[in-house]
């Protein structure tokens, strides 16, 4: 608990001080570690049943994990709901417009906070799918970002 902890708040002060583009990939690799270590904490244990599919964009493939309402565990429903609405919004934004950002500050802040909060309500599930669509849409985000200021 202490390194998820520590980890937050170093992630936090990285953010703070950080440039807009650093920020990004900082943020990226501090929600990348701290699920791993979130998950390093727990047993391993019953996976969450989901629909795990491969989406494209750009030439770029990155996996979309979904679990079924019918198919959510009792303890971390909340928490998995709230992740995927959140990489549902991204994905939505990425289809939208191909030049616009796909979020502000504040969602960075919920796809983080929504990482945690669920690898703290079940530590043995595996993450993975989740973190490397969340880093795909940041990592996406960026480019975008960067594209337009020059």
């Amino acid at each position: 608990m202490k390194k998820i902890v520590l980890t937050i708040a170093a992630l936090t002060f990285i953010l703070s001080t950080a440039t807009e583009a650093y920020a990004q990939v900082a943020l990226a690799n501090g929600i990348i570690s701290g699920i791993r270590l979130a998950s390093r904490a727990g047993k391993k244990g019953e996976p969450i049943a989901t629909n795990t599919t491969t989406a494209t964009y750009r030439g770029q493939t990155f996996p979309m994990q979904r679990t079924p309402a019918a198919m959510l565990p009792k303890k971390g429903a909340e928490q998995v709901t709230a992740i995927e609405t959140q990489l549902d919004r991204f994905h939505t934004a990425l289809l939208a417009d191909s030049t616009s950002e796909l979020c502000t500050p504040e969602q960075r802040t919920a796809i983080q906070s929504a990482m945690v909060n669920l690898a703290r309500a079940q530590s043995s599930w595996d993450l993975q799918a989740y973190q490397k669509e969340a880093t795909f849409y940041l990592a996406e985000d960026a480019r975008r970002k960067k594209a337009t200021t020059k």
